[in-house]
């Protein structure tokens, strides 16, 4: 039998604008999946205005389906309530006046160590099948 799982990469941004927002920590918090990290169902990205969601292991489309509903919701709701909205779009599609901060982890700090150009230009998304 073949299992699979998806992760979705969103990002965080400002409704009259358009521009991403900083707030992955605020979202995270009030979507209450922060208890969930340790399951992998939510996770950082390299920068605070994109927020990662990832299924576990899934037998079939119903399941998978399920899961990536109650994800989505849960961040949508959270992200209204902390006046941003989520967005599954490739890339920002505007950028703001200032550069979005990179999230705090020493893998995300050596990247932007090591390649600046890359955090400056990183604001986009995708979505993994895992099989």
């Amino acid at each position: 039998m073949i299992t699979f799982g998806v992760e979705e990469e969103f990002l965080l941004l400002d409704p009259a604008t358009g521009a991403p927002k900083p707030m992955v920590e605020e979202v995270r918090r009030t979507a209450g999946l922060g208890a969930l990290a340790e399951q992998g169902e939510v996770q950082d990205e390299l920068l605070q205005a994109q927020i990662e969601v990832a299924t576990p292991v899934c037998w079939n489309l119903e399941e998978v389906g399920g899961h990536l509903l109650r994800l989505r919701h849960a961040l949508a709701t959270a992200a209204e309530s902390n006046g941003c909205l989520i967005a599954a779009t490739g890339a920002a599609p505007v950028r703001g006046i200032l550069p979005v901060p990179v999230t705090r982890t020493p893998r995300y700090l050596k990247i932007e160590d090591e390649a600046r150009q890359l955090v400056d230009e990183q604001l986009i998304c995708g979505m993994h099948v895992h099989v």
